[in-house]
């Protein structure tokens, strides 16, 4: 059963990542302004913020920071994925999200799993 709960929260956590890149996209996307910044925020924002997860925070990160530096870096992204989806028009979804990426981290925190830099 525990197991269960585990890879649940696991896919849960994918499933916040894949939000986070999706709404910094949409947004980078939708900003009002030339066709040309649309394009590089909608493709620099997201592939900036996965090449910050993969060095930082994925498990397999090269560069290994202390927990405080890891889950400040992570909870600045969450807050930026945040940010656009409130500023993309989807603030009640961006609530979800933020609650559901503090209580996710907070049950990674809980049960100490080993493959999160903990």
């Amino acid at each position: 059963m525990i197991a269960t709960i585990k890879g649940s929260n696991l896919l849960l956590r994918f499933i916040l990542e894949l939000v986070l890149l999706f709404a910094l996209s949409y947004w980078g996307f939708h900003v009002p302004s030339g066709l040309l910044v649309q394009i590089l925020l909608g493709i620099g924002l997201p592939l900036l913020a996965a090449i910050v997860w993969g060095i930082y925070i994925s498990p397999k990160a090269p560069v290994k920071l202390p927990l405080p530096a890891v889950l400040l870096i992570e909870a600045l992204l969450f807050a930026a994925a945040t940010m656009c989806l409130i500023l993309s028009g989807f603030a009640i979804f961006a609530v979800i999200f933020a609650c559901a990426a503090a209580i996710n981290r907070f049950i990674i925190l809980r049960w100490k799993h080993q493959d999160f830099n903990i």
